[in-house]
Protein backbone atom coordinates (compact mmCIF):
# COMPACT_ATOMS: atom_id res chain seq x y z
CA UNK A 1 0.00 0.00 0.00
CA UNK A 2 1.25 3.19 -1.06
CA UNK A 3 2.10 5.83 1.60
CA UNK A 4 -1.02 8.15 0.28
CA UNK A 5 -3.37 5.81 0.65
CA UNK A 6 -2.00 4.41 4.20
CA UNK A 7 -2.47 7.89 5.88
CA UNK A 8 -6.42 8.29 4.39
CA UNK A 9 -7.51 4.90 5.58
CA UNK A 10 -5.43 5.45 9.10
CA UNK A 11 -6.83 9.06 9.25
CA UNK A 12 -10.14 7.84 8.61
CA UNK A 13 -10.46 5.33 11.10
CA UNK A 14 -9.39 7.72 13.61
CA UNK A 15 -12.00 10.17 12.82
CA UNK A 16 -9.66 13.03 11.82
CA UNK A 17 -10.16 15.38 9.24
CA UNK A 18 -7.56 16.61 6.85
CA UNK A 19 -7.61 20.10 8.61
CA UNK A 20 -6.94 18.16 11.88
CA UNK A 21 -4.39 15.87 10.44
CA UNK A 22 -2.85 19.02 8.91
CA UNK A 23 -2.64 20.98 12.41
CA UNK A 24 -0.22 24.09 12.62
CA UNK A 25 2.83 22.63 10.62
CA UNK A 26 0.90 21.74 7.03
CA UNK A 27 -2.00 22.53 5.09
CA UNK A 28 -5.64 20.82 4.52
CA UNK A 29 -4.14 20.91 0.79
CA UNK A 30 -0.82 19.55 1.29
CA UNK A 31 -2.57 17.06 3.46
CA UNK A 32 -5.04 16.44 0.61
CA UNK A 33 -2.08 16.10 -2.37
CA UNK A 34 -0.11 13.68 -0.21
CA UNK A 35 -3.54 11.18 -0.30
CA UNK A 36 -3.94 11.27 -3.29
CA UNK A 37 -0.14 10.23 -4.17
CA UNK A 38 0.64 13.23 -6.23
CA UNK A 39 3.49 14.42 -3.97
CA UNK A 40 5.59 12.27 -1.87
CA UNK A 41 5.34 13.86 1.82
CA UNK A 42 9.43 14.74 3.15
CA UNK A 43 10.50 13.30 5.80
CA UNK A 44 9.82 16.32 8.49
CA UNK A 45 5.99 16.14 7.10
CA UNK A 46 5.77 12.76 7.48
CA UNK A 47 7.05 12.76 10.80
CA UNK A 48 4.80 14.72 11.80
CA UNK A 49 1.89 13.14 10.16
CA UNK A 50 3.24 10.09 12.26
CA UNK A 51 3.09 11.71 15.37
CA UNK A 52 -0.34 12.55 14.70
CA UNK A 53 -1.51 9.34 13.66
CA UNK A 54 0.04 7.65 16.30
CA UNK A 55 2.47 5.26 14.34
CA UNK A 56 5.79 5.02 14.18
CA UNK A 57 7.49 6.69 11.02
CA UNK A 58 8.57 3.48 10.18
CA UNK A 59 5.10 2.58 9.60
CA UNK A 60 4.99 4.78 6.18
CA UNK A 61 8.20 3.76 4.82
CA UNK A 62 8.84 1.14 2.66
CA UNK A 63 9.82 -1.97 4.38
CA UNK A 64 10.05 -4.92 2.22
CA UNK A 65 13.46 -5.83 3.27
CA UNK A 66 12.52 -5.72 7.18
CA UNK A 67 8.98 -7.70 5.94
CA UNK A 68 11.37 -10.79 3.94
CA UNK A 69 13.16 -11.04 6.76
CA UNK A 70 10.34 -11.42 9.79
CA UNK A 71 9.20 -13.85 7.39
CA UNK A 72 12.35 -15.70 7.14
CA UNK A 73 12.39 -15.73 10.18
CA UNK A 74 8.73 -17.10 11.29
CA UNK A 75 9.37 -19.86 8.77
CA UNK A 76 12.79 -21.01 10.87
CA UNK A 77 11.22 -20.43 13.96
CA UNK A 78 8.27 -23.01 12.76
CA UNK A 79 11.49 -25.63 11.95
CA UNK A 80 12.95 -25.40 15.01
CA UNK A 81 9.63 -25.60 17.10
CA UNK A 82 8.67 -29.07 15.14
CA UNK A 83 12.06 -30.58 16.28
CA UNK A 84 11.73 -29.45 19.83
CA UNK A 85 14.39 -26.08 19.94
CA UNK A 86 12.40 -24.10 21.64
CA UNK A 87 15.22 -22.17 23.18
CA UNK A 88 16.34 -21.39 19.27
CA UNK A 89 13.06 -20.51 17.71
CA UNK A 90 12.35 -17.55 20.54
CA UNK A 91 15.29 -15.99 19.79
CA UNK A 92 14.29 -15.70 15.96
CA UNK A 93 10.84 -14.46 17.41
CA UNK A 94 12.77 -12.15 19.35
CA UNK A 95 14.25 -10.99 16.70
CA UNK A 96 11.39 -10.67 14.43
CA UNK A 97 9.54 -8.80 17.63
CA UNK A 98 12.41 -6.19 16.71
CA UNK A 99 11.58 -5.51 13.17
CA UNK A 100 8.30 -5.64 13.56
CA UNK A 101 8.24 -2.87 15.84
CA UNK A 102 10.05 -0.93 13.16
CA UNK A 103 8.01 -1.69 10.76
CA UNK A 104 5.03 -0.52 13.27
CA UNK A 105 2.82 -2.97 11.77
CA UNK A 106 0.20 -4.26 14.46
CA UNK A 107 -0.78 -7.32 12.64
CA UNK A 108 2.75 -8.43 12.25
CA UNK A 109 3.48 -7.52 15.89
CA UNK A 110 0.33 -9.90 16.82
CA UNK A 111 1.35 -12.96 14.75
CA UNK A 112 4.34 -12.56 16.48
CA UNK A 113 3.32 -12.04 20.11
CA UNK A 114 0.81 -14.62 19.49
CA UNK A 115 3.19 -17.06 18.43
CA UNK A 116 5.79 -16.21 21.11
CA UNK A 117 2.39 -16.82 23.58
CA UNK A 118 2.32 -20.59 21.90
CA UNK A 119 5.93 -21.33 22.61
CA UNK A 120 5.66 -19.77 26.18
CA UNK A 121 2.83 -22.37 26.70
CA UNK A 122 4.31 -25.37 25.33
CA UNK A 123 7.36 -24.79 27.38
CA UNK A 124 4.88 -24.29 30.88
CA UNK A 125 5.11 -20.32 31.36
CA UNK A 126 2.00 -19.68 31.61
CA UNK A 127 1.59 -16.78 33.04
CA UNK A 128 3.80 -15.56 30.45
CA UNK A 129 1.99 -17.24 27.68
CA UNK A 130 -0.93 -15.30 28.94
CA UNK A 131 1.27 -11.91 28.42
CA UNK A 132 1.51 -12.07 25.27
CA UNK A 133 -1.68 -13.30 23.67
CA UNK A 134 -3.86 -11.13 25.44
CA UNK A 135 -1.29 -8.15 24.02
CA UNK A 136 -1.67 -10.00 20.70
CA UNK A 137 -5.67 -9.76 21.03
CA UNK A 138 -5.66 -5.93 21.59
CA UNK A 139 -3.39 -5.27 18.88
CA UNK A 140 -5.28 -7.13 16.27
CA UNK A 141 -8.43 -5.17 14.69
CA UNK A 142 -10.67 -8.40 14.12
CA UNK A 143 -12.52 -6.33 11.43
CA UNK A 144 -9.61 -6.03 9.02
CA UNK A 145 -8.21 -9.46 9.89
CA UNK A 146 -10.63 -11.48 11.44
CA UNK A 147 -9.28 -15.17 10.94
CA UNK A 148 -5.91 -13.73 12.73
CA UNK A 149 -8.19 -12.91 15.38
CA UNK A 150 -9.95 -16.13 15.68
CA UNK A 151 -6.99 -17.82 16.15
CA UNK A 152 -5.51 -15.45 18.49
CA UNK A 153 -8.85 -16.21 20.72
CA UNK A 154 -8.96 -19.62 20.38
CA UNK A 155 -5.33 -19.79 21.70
CA UNK A 156 -5.79 -17.54 24.40
CA UNK A 157 -9.07 -20.09 25.56
CA UNK A 158 -6.78 -23.14 25.42
CA UNK A 159 -4.25 -21.55 27.40
CA UNK A 160 -7.04 -20.50 29.81
CA UNK A 161 -8.59 -23.84 30.18
CA UNK A 162 -5.30 -25.49 30.62
CA UNK A 163 -4.38 -22.73 33.58
CA UNK A 164 -7.76 -23.40 34.99
CA UNK A 165 -9.39 -19.73 34.36
CA UNK A 166 -12.66 -21.11 32.84
CA UNK A 167 -14.57 -18.04 32.33
CA UNK A 168 -11.51 -16.56 30.37
CA UNK A 169 -11.82 -19.35 28.53
CA UNK A 170 -15.37 -19.52 27.67
CA UNK A 171 -15.14 -15.85 26.93
CA UNK A 172 -12.19 -16.49 24.73
CA UNK A 173 -14.15 -19.35 22.45
CA UNK A 174 -17.22 -16.47 21.99
CA UNK A 175 -15.15 -13.94 20.99
CA UNK A 176 -13.43 -16.30 18.37
CA UNK A 177 -16.99 -17.52 17.11
CA UNK A 178 -18.07 -13.91 17.18
CA UNK A 179 -14.69 -13.08 14.66
CA UNK A 180 -15.49 -15.97 12.75
CA UNK A 181 -18.63 -14.54 11.47
CA UNK A 182 -17.41 -11.52 9.88
CA UNK A 183 -15.42 -14.09 7.38
CA UNK A 184 -16.36 -14.90 3.83
CA UNK A 185 -17.81 -17.79 2.98
CA UNK A 186 -14.96 -19.10 1.56
CA UNK A 187 -13.21 -19.34 5.17
CA UNK A 188 -16.03 -21.75 6.03
CA UNK A 189 -12.73 -24.03 7.63
CA UNK A 190 -12.12 -21.56 9.99
CA UNK A 191 -15.56 -20.27 11.30
CA UNK A 192 -16.03 -24.65 11.61
CA UNK A 193 -13.09 -24.62 13.87
CA UNK A 194 -13.77 -21.78 15.97
CA UNK A 195 -17.20 -23.25 16.91
CA UNK A 196 -14.94 -27.14 16.99
CA UNK A 197 -12.57 -25.58 20.13
CA UNK A 198 -15.66 -24.30 21.58
CA UNK A 199 -17.14 -27.58 21.74
CA UNK A 200 -13.86 -28.98 22.69
CA UNK A 201 -13.80 -26.84 25.64
CA UNK A 202 -17.40 -28.13 26.92
CA UNK A 203 -16.33 -31.66 26.11
CA UNK A 204 -13.90 -31.46 28.38
CA UNK A 205 -16.11 -30.07 30.93
CA UNK A 206 -18.35 -32.83 30.02
CA UNK A 207 -20.78 -30.40 29.39
CA UNK A 208 -21.88 -33.32 26.52
CA UNK A 209 -25.36 -31.50 24.86
CA UNK A 210 -23.59 -28.08 24.68
CA UNK A 211 -19.95 -29.34 22.73
CA UNK A 212 -23.07 -31.42 20.48
CA UNK A 213 -24.71 -28.66 19.58
CA UNK A 214 -21.05 -26.83 18.89
CA UNK A 215 -19.82 -29.67 16.77
CA UNK A 216 -23.38 -29.46 14.43
CA UNK A 217 -23.22 -26.02 14.39
CA UNK A 218 -19.39 -26.28 12.98
CA UNK A 219 -20.40 -29.10 10.25
CA UNK A 220 -23.36 -26.29 9.15
CA UNK A 221 -22.40 -25.37 5.70
CA UNK A 222 -25.34 -24.74 2.98
CA UNK A 223 -22.66 -24.05 0.28
CA UNK A 224 -20.67 -27.10 1.41
CA UNK A 225 -17.42 -25.35 1.42
CA UNK A 226 -15.67 -27.28 4.54
CA UNK A 227 -13.55 -28.86 3.35
CA UNK A 228 -12.82 -32.81 3.90
CA UNK A 229 -10.64 -33.32 6.59
CA UNK A 230 -12.73 -30.43 8.98
CA UNK A 231 -15.84 -32.72 7.98
CA UNK A 232 -13.92 -35.92 9.16
CA UNK A 233 -12.62 -34.48 12.22
CA UNK A 234 -16.08 -33.16 13.22
CA UNK A 235 -17.32 -36.21 12.81
CA UNK A 236 -14.97 -38.22 15.25
CA UNK A 237 -16.05 -35.27 18.00
CA UNK A 238 -19.54 -35.69 17.41
CA UNK A 239 -19.14 -39.71 17.19
CA UNK A 240 -17.35 -39.46 20.68
CA UNK A 241 -19.82 -36.85 22.74
CA UNK A 242 -22.69 -39.12 21.15
CA UNK A 243 -21.09 -42.09 22.77
CA UNK A 244 -20.98 -39.96 26.13
CA UNK A 245 -24.55 -39.11 26.02
CA UNK A 246 -25.60 -42.90 25.52
CA UNK A 247 -26.41 -42.39 22.13
CA UNK A 248 -24.34 -45.28 20.65
CA UNK A 249 -26.44 -46.09 17.37
CA UNK A 250 -25.81 -42.38 16.16
CA UNK A 251 -21.83 -42.77 17.54
CA UNK A 252 -21.63 -45.91 15.54
CA UNK A 253 -23.01 -44.17 11.83
CA UNK A 254 -20.87 -41.24 12.70
CA UNK A 255 -17.55 -42.68 13.19
CA UNK A 256 -18.23 -44.99 10.28
CA UNK A 257 -19.15 -41.92 8.15
CA UNK A 258 -15.71 -40.55 9.18
CA UNK A 259 -13.54 -43.24 9.14
CA UNK A 260 -14.85 -43.14 5.42
CA UNK A 261 -13.98 -39.63 4.77
CA UNK A 262 -10.74 -40.45 5.85
CA UNK A 263 -9.57 -42.22 2.90
CA UNK A 264 -10.45 -38.89 0.90
CA UNK A 265 -7.90 -36.84 2.99
CA UNK A 266 -4.65 -36.64 0.99
CA UNK A 267 -2.20 -34.50 2.83
CA UNK A 268 -0.30 -36.97 5.21
CA UNK A 269 0.64 -34.68 7.71
CA UNK A 270 -3.12 -34.00 8.00
CA UNK A 271 -4.46 -37.62 7.49
CA UNK A 272 -1.95 -38.86 10.38
CA UNK A 273 -3.21 -35.51 12.86
CA UNK A 274 -7.42 -37.02 11.73
CA UNK A 275 -6.62 -40.43 12.27
CA UNK A 276 -4.77 -39.85 16.24
CA UNK A 277 -8.52 -37.89 17.04
CA UNK A 278 -10.64 -41.11 15.48
CA UNK A 279 -8.54 -43.25 16.92
CA UNK A 280 -8.95 -41.68 20.49
CA UNK A 281 -13.10 -42.66 19.90
CA UNK A 282 -12.32 -46.11 18.59
CA UNK A 283 -10.61 -46.23 22.24
CA UNK A 284 -13.47 -44.82 23.68
CA UNK A 285 -16.26 -47.20 22.21
CA UNK A 286 -13.71 -50.44 22.63
CA UNK A 287 -12.57 -50.78 19.73
CA UNK A 288 -9.22 -51.21 20.04
CA UNK A 289 -7.40 -52.92 17.37
CA UNK A 290 -8.82 -50.56 14.46
CA UNK A 291 -7.47 -47.78 17.12
CA UNK A 292 -4.41 -49.81 17.08
CA UNK A 293 -4.09 -49.73 13.33
CA UNK A 294 -4.50 -45.78 13.06
CA UNK A 295 -2.62 -44.85 15.66
CA UNK A 296 0.33 -46.59 14.33
CA UNK A 297 0.08 -45.46 10.62
CA UNK A 298 -0.32 -41.95 12.38
CA UNK A 299 2.88 -42.58 14.19
CA UNK A 300 4.97 -43.63 10.80
CA UNK A 301 3.91 -40.81 9.32
CA UNK A 302 4.97 -38.49 11.93
CA UNK A 303 8.46 -40.36 12.11
CA UNK A 304 9.32 -40.02 9.10
CA UNK A 305 8.52 -36.50 9.08
CA UNK A 306 10.55 -36.44 12.05
CA UNK A 307 7.55 -34.00 13.53
CA UNK A 308 7.96 -34.24 17.59
CA UNK A 309 4.85 -32.66 18.60
CA UNK A 310 3.08 -35.43 16.53
CA UNK A 311 4.93 -37.95 17.48
CA UNK A 312 4.11 -37.12 21.23
CA UNK A 313 0.46 -36.70 20.64
CA UNK A 314 0.16 -40.15 18.74
CA UNK A 315 2.37 -42.07 21.54
CA UNK A 316 0.08 -40.24 24.36
CA UNK A 317 -2.85 -41.48 22.34
CA UNK A 318 -1.46 -45.18 22.29
CA UNK A 319 -0.49 -44.88 25.86
CA UNK A 320 -4.24 -44.41 26.26
CA UNK A 321 -5.53 -47.51 24.55
CA UNK A 322 -3.22 -49.86 26.39
CA UNK A 323 -4.66 -48.09 29.95
CA UNK A 324 -8.18 -48.74 27.98
CA UNK A 325 -7.14 -52.27 26.87
CA UNK A 326 -5.53 -53.11 29.91
CA UNK A 327 -2.35 -54.01 28.24
CA UNK A 328 0.61 -54.42 29.55
CA UNK A 329 2.33 -55.50 26.39
CA UNK A 330 1.71 -52.32 24.85
CA UNK A 331 1.96 -49.90 27.78
CA UNK A 332 5.88 -51.09 27.92
CA UNK A 333 6.45 -51.03 25.12
CA UNK A 334 4.92 -47.55 24.05
CA UNK A 335 6.08 -46.06 27.52
CA UNK A 336 9.91 -47.40 26.75
CA UNK A 337 9.50 -45.39 24.19
CA UNK A 338 8.44 -42.41 25.49
CA UNK A 339 11.01 -42.65 28.37
CA UNK A 340 14.09 -42.53 26.27
CA UNK A 341 12.66 -39.01 24.90
CA UNK A 342 14.72 -35.61 26.23
CA UNK A 343 12.83 -34.20 29.18
CA UNK A 344 11.56 -31.14 27.01
CA UNK A 345 8.23 -29.99 25.07
CA UNK A 346 7.06 -31.89 24.08
CA UNK A 347 7.48 -34.92 25.77
CA UNK A 348 7.11 -33.36 29.15
CA UNK A 349 3.03 -33.99 29.63
CA UNK A 350 3.45 -37.94 27.90
CA UNK A 351 6.25 -39.01 30.25
CA UNK A 352 4.02 -37.37 32.97
CA UNK A 353 1.15 -39.74 31.71
CA UNK A 354 3.40 -42.83 31.14
CA UNK A 355 5.05 -42.76 34.60
CA UNK A 356 1.51 -42.75 36.33
CA UNK A 357 0.46 -45.16 34.06
CA UNK A 358 3.01 -47.45 34.59
CA UNK A 359 2.55 -46.76 38.96
CA UNK A 360 -0.72 -47.97 38.54
CA UNK A 361 -0.04 -50.65 37.00
CA UNK A 362 3.08 -52.04 39.27
CA UNK A 363 0.24 -51.09 42.05
CA UNK A 364 -1.76 -53.69 40.27
CA UNK A 365 -0.17 -56.67 41.04
CA UNK A 366 1.49 -55.17 44.60
CA UNK A 367 4.66 -54.12 43.27
CA UNK A 368 4.90 -51.10 45.67
CA UNK A 369 8.60 -50.12 45.18
CA UNK A 370 8.88 -49.95 41.90
CA UNK A 371 5.60 -48.40 41.71
CA UNK A 372 7.02 -45.36 44.05
CA UNK A 373 10.23 -45.38 41.99
CA UNK A 374 7.70 -44.09 38.84
CA UNK A 375 6.37 -41.26 40.95
CA UNK A 376 9.39 -40.11 42.05
CA UNK A 377 10.55 -39.83 38.68
CA UNK A 378 8.03 -38.00 37.61
CA UNK A 379 8.11 -35.46 40.31
CA UNK A 380 11.42 -34.53 39.01
CA UNK A 381 10.25 -32.83 36.58
CA UNK A 382 6.76 -32.24 37.30
CA UNK A 383 5.20 -28.28 36.77
CA UNK A 384 3.06 -26.87 39.50
CA UNK A 385 -0.10 -27.51 37.93
CA UNK A 386 0.59 -31.30 37.80
CA UNK A 387 3.10 -31.94 41.22
CA UNK A 388 -0.31 -32.02 43.60
CA UNK A 389 -1.95 -34.87 41.91
CA UNK A 390 1.47 -36.51 41.46
CA UNK A 391 2.58 -36.15 45.20
CA UNK A 392 -0.79 -37.77 46.71
CA UNK A 393 -0.12 -40.53 44.47
CA UNK A 394 3.10 -40.73 45.72
CA UNK A 395 2.86 -40.48 49.55
CA UNK A 396 -0.30 -42.74 49.59
CA UNK A 397 1.86 -45.67 47.74
CA UNK A 398 4.62 -44.77 50.59
CA UNK A 399 2.03 -45.00 53.68
CA UNK A 400 1.45 -48.11 51.84
CA UNK A 401 5.05 -49.30 52.31
CA UNK A 402 4.67 -48.56 56.15
CA UNK A 403 6.12 -44.77 55.85
CA UNK A 404 4.55 -42.92 58.73
CA UNK A 405 5.88 -39.62 57.72
CA UNK A 406 4.40 -39.71 54.20
CA UNK A 407 0.36 -39.47 56.09
CA UNK A 408 1.42 -35.46 56.76
CA UNK A 409 2.72 -35.01 53.32
CA UNK A 410 -0.78 -36.53 51.60
CA UNK A 411 -2.88 -34.52 54.24
CA UNK A 412 -1.51 -31.40 53.35
CA UNK A 413 -2.06 -32.04 49.57
CA UNK A 414 -5.58 -34.21 49.70
CA UNK A 415 -7.79 -31.39 50.07
CA UNK A 416 -6.30 -30.50 46.30
CA UNK A 417 -6.81 -33.88 44.69
CA UNK A 418 -7.96 -33.43 41.18
CA UNK A 419 -7.07 -35.99 38.74
CA UNK A 420 -9.70 -39.00 38.03
CA UNK A 421 -10.46 -41.48 35.87
CA UNK A 422 -14.17 -40.79 35.58
CA UNK A 423 -13.03 -37.46 33.12
CA UNK A 424 -12.03 -38.54 29.90
CA UNK A 425 -8.97 -37.60 28.28
CA UNK A 426 -10.26 -34.53 25.98
CA UNK A 427 -9.07 -34.02 22.30
CA UNK A 428 -5.72 -32.57 21.87
CA UNK A 429 -6.50 -29.53 19.87
CA UNK A 430 -4.40 -28.95 17.49
CA UNK A 431 -1.77 -25.58 17.91
CA UNK A 432 -1.90 -23.85 15.20
CA UNK A 433 1.83 -24.01 13.46
CA UNK A 434 3.48 -20.60 13.26
CA UNK A 435 3.24 -18.93 9.61
CA UNK A 436 4.87 -16.08 8.34
CA UNK A 437 2.52 -13.09 8.69
CA UNK A 438 0.46 -13.24 5.61
CA UNK A 439 -2.88 -12.73 6.26
CA UNK A 440 -5.59 -15.41 5.03
CA UNK A 441 -8.08 -13.74 2.24
CA UNK A 442 -6.01 -10.70 2.55
CA UNK A 443 -2.41 -11.44 0.14
CA UNK A 444 0.67 -11.31 1.57
CA UNK A 445 2.78 -8.62 3.99
CA UNK A 446 5.11 -7.74 1.15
Amino acid sequence: MVIGAKIRDLRKKLGLTQEQLAGDELTKSYVSQVELGRIHPSHKALAVIATRLGKPLGYFLENGDDLRTIEVLLKAAQALWNTGRLDEGMLGLQEALMLAERTGREDILARIKATMGRLEMTQGNLDTALKYLEESLTLIHPNEHPAQAVEIANTLGMLATRSGSFHKAMNSFQQALEYAQRLPDEAADVRAEAAQHYGDFCYSQMQWISALELYQQAMTDPRQLISISRKAELLGRVASTEWQLGHQDKALAAITNALALLDHVKESEEKAAISGDLARVLINIGRFNEAHELLLHSLETFDRLNFHEGQAVILDALLQLSAAAHSPEWLHQYSQRVLRTQNAWPWHSVKLYALRLLARQAVEVGQLEPARDYLADALQFAYDEERIDIECEYYLIRTQLGDSSALDHLWAHIADLKFTNAKPRPFTPRMPKISAPTLSFAGSII
